[in-house]
């Protein structure tokens, strides 16, 4: 058996330890012994973003934000799905050295595009109103709450009250989980989303599942 490398470790803003594991050429983040992404798992949030971003296909000025960054498989699905040259792509990474761990370790960099931005912000704190009228937020739910700081809830009716404001009318919450839970699609449609639901493999040979959730703030109009 291949042995479990701990090939770095650093803090995320929350003061939680985040180790770089690699394990039979494959890397992995965890927390605490708790695996919060994985290098070859990028399929959910591939699948998630082909969603979230076609209605925004149009737009010139497109802007997703991601609330945490694991190995950045949302942020290189949403280069793809819009190649608009304005679009602009802001990361509130985990931790201050989770970028430069994707530059180094990874065969090809999902931050090296001049329309991404990196946040020096924390995931865990309120989105600022400068990103008001952003067309979309991501977060994978798994992820945040393995770093999250003691009493901080993603789906907490606060932090839901906050991307509602920094959303453009029309503007689109993807969410990845690992299960179905129907007491976050009530918080989502409290906080005034319309939400629906969907599952992919957690990875192309996997039997195991991720549920997606896409929750809406009103019609969308115009192409910014």
């Amino acid at each position: 058996m291949k042995p479990r490398i701990t090939v770095d470790q650093a803090q995320a803003y929350s003061r939680q330890t985040i180790d770089l594991v690699e394990h039979d050429g494959r890397y992995f983040l965890e927390c605490i012994g708790r695996q919060i992404d994985a290098q070859h798992t990028g399929r959910p949030a591939q699948e998630l973003m082909e969603v979230v971003c076609q209605p925004f296909r149009p737009a010139k000025q497109p802007r997703i934000i991601f609330l945490g960054l694991g190995f950045g498989h949302a942020v290189t699905a949403a280069r793809h799905y819009l190649p608009q040259e304005k679009a602009e792509f802001i990361i509130f990474p985990e931790g201050e050295k989770s970028p430069e761990w994707l530059e180094t370790h990874l065969p090809e960099n999902p931050l090296d595009d001049e329309r991404v931005h990196i946040e020096t912000l924390s995931p865990f704190n309120p989105i600022p109103e400068k990103y008001s009228g952003s067309q979309a937020v991501i977060m994978d739910l798994d992820h945040l709450e393995g770093l999250a700081p003691s009493g901080y809830k993603p789906a907490h009716p606060a932090s839901l009250g906050n991307i509602y404001q920094r959303l453009k009318s029309g503007g689109l919450l993807g969410i990845i989980g690992s299960r179905l839970d129907n007491s976050l699609k009530k918080s989502l449609q409290r906080g005034g989303f319309e939400v629906v639901h969907q599952f992919a493999p957690l990875s192309e040979k996997s039997k195991k599942n991720r549920t997606l959730y896409l929750a809406r703030k009103g019609s969308y109009h115009g192409n910014r």
